[in-house]
């Protein structure tokens, strides 16, 4: 199987499993009055960072089980447990059912983690490796474009929770396509392999990648948490513009998405250190956040631009510094950690954009009257990125590899090397 051929086979599986997660979470509103439960609707705030909270709990174990047992193993395991998940969704008849359904799609989930674990036992090359992580997260994006516009046509004509068994589907797909994947190669041969490797690709060692990752785990967080905390009242921001329509809201909230989609695949292109490339990213989000209180259209407009440019950068910085940093040995470790840290800023993201949200309705003040639980979202974002940008050129030290690329840089040309199969 050639490079190509595995990379993209691994991606549409992650495609068609993301729609199918990260479609019908918008919907809550309207599955949940379908149980005949007692206020349900009041439920759908919490319901919809269950999964990803369960996805962050279970993250630690799933990842020492890839690199136990193999990380295409674990990625079968993920597929299977979103359609179990949603199964159970779509057969509930009650909120005990629906969300246990819940649970099971976020703790046996984790399809992106999974996704990229196997990848790095596949790709040899640590600068493709970098450039697939991107593209795992811009076929995540496609699908949180293409799902909820998609599924808003399907449920005019059927059950929300009828939506649900349907989509159980998706993961199978995913499952069987997986299983005619090449298997990871085993962890005693891939220590071989490293060991054989050529000088610009080794690492020095498990204990300098716990000492290397940590500063990036931290950003990572930092960074989901800005983009996610200004996610869940951008309808309200919005109408506090004077926006209306429906539509434009809808394209203003796709904006940085479809941004990231055109742009991330060739991002490769502009030649920069990580660390300068990390700085731009959190820099140009810092900027962005800022610019959405601007009290005009156009203002708004190029924040979600720019909003969408921060993402392409902090994503191909922090993907290119962790596959510049990582023991192949724990690849499965080290990409559920990092996923897990993502879902974590996730969850403390919607947590604290509900307690903005209260805090504002209840507060009296004089800053209260001139900064609505929308606008304070992105100053919040702001104020988080600017700190990441302080903590990435303070924390973060260049790798190896890094040293070598530029030692080389001037006296050997740029290879392809292949990828490792069994």
């Amino acid at each position: 199987m050639s490079v190509n051929r595995l990379i993209y086979s691994v991606l549409f599986c992650h495609f068609i499993a993301s729609m199918a997660a990260l479609g019908m979470p918008l919907f809550l509103p309207y599955v949940l009055p379908t149980l005949n439960g007692h206020n349900a609707i009041e439920w759908a705030g919490a319901l919809f960072i269950l999964p990803t909270l369960c996805t962050a709990l279970a993250a630690r174990f799933w990842g020492c089980f890839a690199d136990k047992y193999g990380r295409r193993l674990s990625l079968l395991r993920a597929q299977i447990g979103l359609s179990l998940g949603f199964f159970l969704c779509g057969i509930a008849d009650n909120m005990t059912t629906f969300v246990l359904g819940l649970i099971v799609q976020g703790a046996f989930g984790g399809a992106m983690a999974a996704s990229n674990g196997y990848l790095a036992t596949q790709i040899k090359e640590r600068c493709l490796l970098s450039k697939t992580l991107n593209k795992t997260q811009l076929s995540a994006r496609l699908a949180l474009v293409v799902a909820p516009i998609s599924l808003g046509g399907v449920l005019a004509y059927i059950r929300p929770l009828d939506a649900y068994l349907y989509l159980a589907a998706l993961p199978l797909i995913a499952f069987m396509l997986t299983l005619m994947l090449p298997k990871d190669t085993s962890k005693a041969e891939l220590s071989i392999a490293t060991q054989t490797e050529p000088n610009d690709a080794k690492l020095s060692g498990a204990s300098v990648q716990l000492v290397s990752l940590r500063p990036l785990y931290v950003l990572q967080f930092l960074f989901a948490f800005a983009m996610v905390v200004t996610f869940p009242y951008f309808a309200v921001f919005a109408h506090s513009r004077g926006i209306d329509s429906q539509m434009w809201i809808g394209f203003l909230y796709a904006l940085p998405h479809l941004v990231y989609l055109l742009i991330a695949g060739k991002i490769h292109l502009i030649q920069q250190t990580t660390q300068r490339t990390i700085a731009i990213g959190f820099s140009t989000l810092a900027i962005a956040c800022l610019l959405h209180l601007l009290p005009n259209i156009v203002g708004i407009v190029l924040a979600r631009i720019l909003f969408g440019l921060a993402m392409v950068f902090c994503f191909h910085g922090l993907h290119k510094k962790l596959t510049e940093s990582f023991d192949p040995n724990a690849s499965g470790k080290v990409f559920a950690s990092f996923d897990a840290m993502s879902k974590w800023g996730g969850v403390l993201a919607g947590l604290s954009a509900a307690f903005l949200t209260t805090a504002s309705q209840v507060s009296d003040n004089i800053v209260s009257r001139y900064l609505d639980e929308s606008t304070a979202t992105f100053l919040l974002a702001a104020a988080v990125s600017l700190l990441a940008l302080v903590l990435s050129q303070t924390r973060l030290k260049p790798s190896a590899l890094e040293h070598n690329q530029v030692e080389s840089t001037s006296s050997h040309p740029s290879s392809v090397k292949g990828v490792n199969f069994r």
